[in-house]
């Protein structure tokens, strides 16, 4: 995997807090990549279609573990409400893309995700799972008490919390950000061990009516518009 970049833009965060209410959008395009880095240098090369939409950060997650299909992998850009996505997605049509990008990958779904708590988009060695919810508010708090906890216990990692618009049969997103590989097994190894910090985890599984994927995705940005 390339180096991820290190932007300016990550220290300020576009997604911001107002009356513990997050702030921003995500707009993804799932796809089946023939070849994952080809079809990464190739958008780095040729941001004209960031440009297009007006996205003020882009960048892409690829499955490294629990693939559905491979060249499982999805571009997401990020705007600072969803008022500003819900826009942009009526700008460009990936399913009907140059020839280049037909060569490269082959689309799979579109869908607009909303943050339902804060975090810095910060990208990196990421845990997702996709959950259907009975109370995604609650679920919202107790994720939010375990990325303190966790924080407080020493671990670099932030917790995101997603909900689709316009997905299909999508579901909610769970996702651990980490820094590496390392520091997400040596959470695994703490909760199996009896952290203090595992009671949130479980308590948070009371919400939880079903895992529809769980996945480990390396996650960088390629674009920003600053």
């Amino acid at each position: 995997m390339r180096k991820f970049l290190t932007l300016s833009i990550l220290s300020l965060s576009i997604y911001s807090i107002s009356d513990n209410h997050p702030e921003g959008a995500f707009n993804t395009l799932f796809v089946k990549a023939a070849d994952v880095e080809r079809y990464i240098t190739y958008m780095e090369k040729n941001p004209d279609v960031f440009e297009q939409t007006g996205v003020d950060v882009a960048g892409v997650c690829v499955t490294t573990s629990g693939h559905s299909y491979p060249g499982q992998m999805f571009v997401w850009n990020a705007f600072s409400s969803t008022e500003i996505a819900m826009e942009a997605s009526t700008k460009y049509d990936p399913f009907k893309a140059n020839s280049s990008y037909q060569r490269l990958r082959e689309p799979m779904f579109t869908a607009t995700f909303v943050p339902l708590k804060s975090f810095n988009l910060d990208p990196g060695f990421e845990r997702v799972w996709k959950v259907r919810l009975n109370d995604w508010k609650s679920y919202v708090e107790v994720m939010t008490e375990l990325e303190k906890a966790q924080q407080e216990a020493g671990h670099d990692v932030q917790i995101g919390v997603f909900a689709p618009i316009g997905g299909g049969t999508e579901a909610f997103h769970l996702r651990t950000i980490h820094k590496s590989g390392a520091d997400a097994g040596k959470i695994i190894d703490e909760y199996l061990a009896g952290a203090s910090w595992g009671s949130l985890w479980d308590e948070a599984q009371l919400y939880v009516e079903e895992v529809l994927e769980e996945t480990v995705e390396q996650c960088q940005i390629i674009y920003s518009s600053q």
